[in-house]
């Protein structure tokens, strides 16, 4: 869920200074805004990952389930994608993988990212 930002001066919601990048907000009442030269890397990386079910994971409801949203794939298949590992599954930019390979971390399930994934934190 995306945070509402309200204005220093005013109070009003604040938009996108650039709808394409991240890099600044302004009022659309009182004309208030900031900038910042800081662009996330993870947002300008054009690479493009694939994320691979590894050997080893458990095929429970709830790691089908996660397949499934996460490929957007049915149940069925999801449980084949798992049962038949190693297989790759989904593949995509840094940015709209980002939400998968942290899903997949939290839930324990074993998976590989190629090229490697810079952007996985090690806890």
């Amino acid at each position: 869920m995306i945070e509402k930002v309200l204005c220093d001066k005013c109070g009003a919601e604040m938009i996108p200074v650039d709808s394409e990048r991240p890099v600044g907000m302004k009022c659309p009442k009182c004309g208030w805004g900031w900038v910042t030269s800081y662009i996330d890397p993870i947002k300008e990386d054009e690479t493009i990952y694939e994320i691979s079910l590894e050997e080893g994971n458990q095929v429970t409801k709830d790691n089908i389930r996660l397949v499934s949203e996460i490929s957007d794939v049915n149940f069925l298949e999801a449980k084949r994608l798992l049962e038949n590992a190693p297989k790759s599954f989904i593949s995509g930019k840094a940015v709209d993988i980002n939400d998968a390979v942290i899903r997949l971390k939290d839930a324990g399930i074993i998976f590989t990212v190629t090229p490697e994934y810079p952007y996985l934190k090690n806890d």
